[in-house]
């Protein structure tokens, strides 16, 4: 586990060369969005936009991204650039080479700002307990019962330093497997994971997406379901939308009319997900959605009143952060935990949005 966590402090460290400003506020821009522009009509001058999406994880506002409609909503230009990880999403928002990032994962946003990153949490992109996950191969014949045996000495491949890590560790505890008795491989990304376990590289895989689904198709089942994390361990999975906190300064009504268009689009694919979805798969690079927006539904969208609300952005955003920073400090992973995230999260402009 030493090699873990020299590569996981390498990774937080490099949010710590950016400073952050805890007292920065955007609630000024936010407020002048809400005076101008209709119907996603942004006031800035900017031309275009880049925005951070994960390729193969399909939501709705995929149905404007190949057309341009969802540009044409928000009133700029959109450029969608797919990233491998959360982590990247902020490494590329510090660089200035992003400006809003959609469904960015909790935890690395929280790696980062920990360690000084001057970005910001805006809105909830998608609430999803079963779509992040680990799994096992079924040779292993594992059980709840048996999994501190079983895994003694098992290669495990995860993403480090997001929340398919942070899962990963807080369920092997759970089972009572001692972590140092893993040997914990970085994953590349979750192709990369589920090729290594079709070839029997790995013992368990961990990964999101549709590298999760393959690997459960490659003689592989799930170590523990997501909402039996949810309820057993207090495990929420989701993801955020988040930008560098200049950004938002200098260009409060596009954030604004992101969010807005967002929250239409959410409207869009609910009234009709089936005729939706195949334009959906299409630009997330898809066959289909699966079951991420279809059968039995992974996904969950909140609207804008309830990611204002305690359950989210009010409240449990924050708390969710510091929770789980505390567990990688407690396993070693990281040396401190800030004793408050509520400067790292802006509702002005979802507040604006409504």
């Amino acid at each position: 586990m030493k090699k873990l966590w020299l590569i996981f402090t390498a990774l937080v460290l490099v949010a710590a060369a950016c400073g952050g400003d805890d007292e920065a506020s955007t609630d000024t821009t936010a407020a002048a969005a809400a005076e101008g522009g209709d119907d996603g009509e942004a006031m800035s001058d900017l031309e275009e936009i880049n925005v951070a999406y994960f390729a193969e994880w399909p939501t709705p506002n995929q149905i404007g991204q190949e057309d341009g409609s969802f540009g044409d909503a928000v009133g700029v230009k959109v450029n969608w650039i797919p990233f491998a990880s959360g982590g990247e999403m902020a490494e590329a928002m510090e660089a200035g080479d992003i400006d809003i990032s959609y469904s960015q994962g909790l935890t690395p946003f929280a790696n980062f700002v920990n360690n000084g990153a001057d970005i910001k949490m805006v809105g909830i992109a998608v609430s999803y307990a079963e779509a992040d996950n680990c799994v096992a191969q079924n040779s292993l014949g594992l059980t709840r019962d048996n999994a501190a045996e079983v895994l003694n000495g098992a290669t495990v491949m995860t993403p480090i330093g997001n929340v398919t890590h942070f899962k990963m560790l807080s369920m092997m505890e759970f089972l009572g497997v001692n972590l140092d008795d893993l040997n914990i491989v970085p994953a590349e990304g979750g192709a990369s994971t589920a090729a290594a376990f079709e070839a029997g590289d790995i013992q368990v895989g961990c990964a999101f997406g549709g590298s999760l689904v393959a690997m459960q198709e490659t003689d592989g089942s799930l170590i523990m379901t997501g909402a039996e994390q949810e309820s057993e361990i207090g495990i929420f999975t989701y993801d955020i939308v988040s930008i560098p906190t200049s950004f938002g300064e200098e260009h409060g009504d596009v954030v604004t009319s992101f969010l807005k268009a967002t929250q239409e689009f959410n409207d869009t694919w609910a009234a009709d997900p089936e005729g939706n979805n195949p334009t959906i798969a299409s630009a997330a690079g898809m066959e289909d959605v699966g079951n991420f927006l279809g059968g039995p539904v992974w996904f969950d969208f909140p609207t804008i009143d309830e990611q204002l609300g305690a359950d989210w952005m009010g409240g449990n955003a924050q708390a969710n952060m510091k929770a789980q920073l505390e567990t990688f400090e407690r396993l070693g992973q990281i040396d401190s935990v800030l004793d408050d995230f509520s400067s790292f999260v802006d509702t002005s402009f979802l507040e604006a949005a409504k």
